[in-house]
């Protein structure tokens, strides 16, 4: 009887030892679980076919050490190949790559390639030693002054806090000292108009979406500067030329907030505001 008990009984005890596996699967829950807790999220995302990502999940992240301070993150396991836009809003450009975020989904850090013990320590340390992800990232500036990444990160972190000022000036040092990063000078530049066009002048905002365009001119993001230049054409009061570029870009717009503020502008042009 105890012989025939016994397959069920291992079956039972092993299921409920994966079922409580602390890697969950959901980056939504993730994030809710983040906020609520006031934690960081660590995000595995890996490939069926990684032999490091198998690597990691077996060696690296059992170890004893690991996985104690693990413990104070939130922890979500992801296949890379099922998320490509998590791939690219995070640049995750191989596997595995082991993303910090915070509860709001914003980039803290990553470590891309097999991590050592060392390496996840390390990070993770760094990180709990911080109350939020504004201290975490000063701290890391003080030790790298001259990276643009990290303004960057900070200019977006003030831009969703809505603290316009601190966000035009970090999107501005990233300009100036990403000479030998051109996406991210572009992207900055980007950014740095969309906070001008809410926080400064009229007409420094018309200035710096015209010279983003020349700047530009391939840029996958011209048709969208186009209608954030003619929207604060018409906000300087520069009607004639507003209309000519809304009503140019106005087919090519895919979302449906760029069409709704095309055609709003455009309406208000006809009657006269």
């Amino acid at each position: 009887m105890v012989r025939k008990l016994l397959p069920v009984f291992f079956f039972l005890f092993t299921s409920a030892l994966f079922s409580e596996s602390p890697w969950g699967s959901s980056i939504q829950k993730g994030f809710e679980t983040a906020k609520q807790d006031k934690k960081y999220i660590i995000v595995d995302v890996f490939a069926d076919w990684c032999t490091y990502c198998l690597v990691l999940e077996k060696e690296i992240f059992p170890d004893p050490e690991v996985s104690r301070i693990l413990d104070s993150f939130v922890r979500v396991r992801l296949d890379g190949e099922e998320f490509p836009n998590l791939r690219k809003k995070y640049n995750i450009e191989g596997y595995p790559t082991i993303l910090f975020l915070d509860g709001d989904g914003n980039y803290v850090t990553k470590i891309s390639g097999l991590a050592t013990k060392e390496d996840i320590l390390g990070v993770s340390k760094r990180i709990l030693q911080e109350p939020n992800l504004e201290s975490y990232l000063k701290t890391e500036l003080r030790r790298n002054l001259s990276s643009p990444d990290i303004h960057f990160r900070l200019g977006l972190l003030y831009f969703q806090s809505k603290d316009y000022e601190k966000a035009e000036f970090q999107f501005t040092e990233t300009i100036q000292k990403s000479k030998s990063f051109p996406i991210l000078k572009e992207n900055a530049h980007f950014n740095l108009n969309l906070v001008k066009s809410i926080y400064g002048s009229k007409e420094s905002a018309v200035k710096s979406w015209k010279e983003y365009l020349e700047l530009y001119p391939t840029s996958s993001r011209k048709t969208t500067a186009k209608l954030y230049y003619g929207l604060t054409l018409k906000d300087a009061g520069e009607s004639k030329l507003a209309k000519t570029i809304l009503t140019e870009i106005k087919p090519q717009l895919t979302t449906e907030t760029d069409k709704s503020m095309c055609n709003e502008a455009l309406s208000e042009i006809e009657r006269g505001f």
